[in-house]
């Protein structure tokens, strides 16, 4: 699920090249965090990052989501 936020991400924002996802634990003052950098979801998504974002169809599509 994160490498598809990621891969929406760099879509919608161009000259982004690096993502990081943080998750902070404040019962227990504890931290996670994962980053993805373009290059990789580039490599993992099996469509180009300029198509997910062309237009809603397109992002539902993506989603796997019914577009209005």
């Amino acid at each position: 699920m994160l490498e598809k936020n990621a891969a929406v991400l760099f879509a919608l924002i161009p000259n982004v090249d690096k993502v990081t996802f943080q998750f902070d634990e404040s019962s227990n003052n504890s931290s996670l965090s994962t980053t993805y950098e373009r290059f990789n979801i580039e490599k993992v998504v099996s469509t180009k990052l300029a198509d997910i974002a062309k237009s809603q169809d397109d992002l539902a599509s993506f989603l796997n989501i019914g577009s209005k």
